[in-house]
């Protein structure tokens, strides 16, 4: 195997030296805005950073700063270097020959997942040489501010959703710079997974971003979380503050404090539960969430897009069939969930139909014990349903709009059809995802396999707008019969009765 090789880019901001290797060029942690420390820790993304002579981009990116990921016993643990230096992009684009594309590619921005205080665009798991070069497309992977630093919303202190707005800064970046790297600016797709697929949401939703992209993918989608209003947010920043011994009501300690010592701080105070308690049962919500601020996020995007904000932008919504299994799995308040707490549940959502409404959930799974009808119940109610209203609201005012549920599950893992399963057969790299435990005991060839289903239905989505193409089966709007495409052993599309 030949060793890579230099490569230079001349992009609108300054020069970049990447490595190209195997048809693929990579550039890493290039910057998108300038970096959020020192007095720049809780503002707003600043204008793209330009530089003199050659930037090097061949370095592994970092994360922003976070405690370990609570998926890490899902999807497994992928090691990477943390830094509030964290505002930048890594970029795969097709080098066939040593040299760009004869034709613009279409371009994949990626918008990672982390319930918004874990994960990064630079974690091995979302590696997009494999996806760059059998696809041909360019592959962006975006990092952004999250937790504290990215989503604390007290005004008058930090600005509510910085990373939301860190999101449209990098999607901003793309837009304007990408033909360096052999991408199309006229043919960009932005995509995400759960938290990183809300974001996806709240562009769609937000005018400022229409015409920035043309086509949006939407995995698992948290959207039916409520959202706190930035004036009502929780009091995170005073707990904090207490667990460090300091006065709660002097909030500006937390522009200078380390970084070590705020994450100890929130470790400290999320293992003695001093964070917002759930306020139902089996409730998941992250103790940091975007917050409508009346500016930024002037509304909850779902609520939007159900009037219509994102027609303009064609869509591909998908979950997969056990969501909550991810959460629910080994977790004792969904193994001690008793029949009688679980009525009193049903009975304050369905109120006289609670009866009918727990029966119906009943006969739908196997087994039907309190804590899977419970996980199957928050899944519906976080990510299933939305899902299809937003199906549902982009096909009705006009745009071209795709529903998918992934089925597929590994046989010992005993997670099901979990959130995340579904990343790696987007992404392909299954040698990295290879210990992750929701794949426990799944074939080579299978993974491959539905892979190579998967992940060309979404780059053809990507590149044409349409996802039913070649000799797949056939993948209908989603309409009238919310027709919805299942991936599993057996792949193929199914209607409503």
């Amino acid at each position: 195997m030949r060793e890579p090789s230099e490569t230079i880019v001349h992009t609108l901001f300054g020069a970049l030296r990447g490595d190209a290797h195997d048809g693929v060029a990579c550039f890493r942690r290039v910057p998108y805005a300038p970096a959020p420390v020192g007095p720049g820790r809780f503002a707003p993304p600043g204008e793209p950073p330009c530089w003199a002579g050659v930037r090097e981009a061949r370095s592994p990116g970092t994360v922003a700063p976070q405690l370990p990921s609570r998926l890490d016993a899902v999807m497994g643990a992928y090691p990477a270097d943390m830094d509030e230096d964290c505002l930048h992009l890594d970029i795969w684009t097709p080098w066939p020959d040593g040299a760009l594309p004869a034709a613009p590619a279409p371009v994949l921005v990626f918008l990672h997942g982390g319930a918004f205080m874990t994960g990064g665009g630079s974690l091995p798991c979302y590696d997009g040489a494999l996806l760059a070069r059998r696809a041909g497309i360019v592959v962006v992977n975006a990092s952004y501010r999250l937790g504290l630093f990215g989503f604390l919303a007290h005004p008058g202190f930090a600005p509510a959703n910085l990373g939301l707005r860190d999101q449209r800064a990098a999607v901003r970046w793309v837009s304007r710079a990408i033909g360096a790297f052999g991408g199309d600016a006229g043919n960009i797709t932005v995509a995400g997974q759960s938290v990183g697929a809300f974001g996806v949401a709240a562009l769609l939703a937000e005018p400022s971003c229409r015409g920035l992209f043309q086509r949006a993918i939407l995995m698992s989608a948290p959207l039916g979380l409520a959202l706190p209003r930035a004036l009502a947010a929780p009091p995170t920043a005073e707990a904090l503050l207490r667990a460090l011994g300091r006065d709660p009501a002097d909030l500006e300690p937390l522009r200078t404090l380390p970084v070590a010592d705020l994450l100890g701080a929130l470790d400290r105070v999320q293992q003695a539960g001093r964070l917002e308690p759930p306020l139902v049962p089996g409730d998941m919500t992250p103790p940091f969430l975007p917050a409508i601020d009346g500016d930024w996020l002037a509304r909850d995007p779902l609520d939007a897009l159900r009037e219509g904000a994102g027609a303009w932008c064609d869509t591909l919504v998908g979950t997969t069939r056990d969501e909550y299994a991810a959460f629910s799995h080994g977790n004792p308040s969904f193994e001690r969930f008793t029949a009688a707490e679980l009525w009193t549940e049903y009975a304050r959502l369905h109120g006289e139909r609670a009866q009918e409404a727990l029966a119906c959930a009943r006969a739908r799974l196997a087994p039907a014990d309190p804590g899977s009808v419970l996980s199957a119940l928050r899944g519906d109610e976080i990510f299933t349903g939305p899902a299809v209203d937003l199906a549902r609201a982009q096909a009705r005012h006009g745009a071209r709009s795709y529903l998918y549920q992934f089925d597929w599950s590994a046989p010992q893992s005993g997670l099901g059809a979990c959130h995340c399963i579904d990343l790696p057969f987007l992404f392909g790299n299954f040698g990295t995802w290879q210990a992750a435990p929701m794949l426990q005991g799944a074939g080579a060839r299978e993974l491959q396999d539905l892979s190579s289903i998967f992940q060309g239905a979404l780059c053809d989505f990507i590149r044409t707008g349409s996802p039913d193409g070649g000799s797949r089966p056939r993948w209908p709007q989603f309409g009238h019969n919310g027709a919805r495409m299942h991936f599993d052993a057996r792949v193929g599309a199914s209607a409503d009765c």
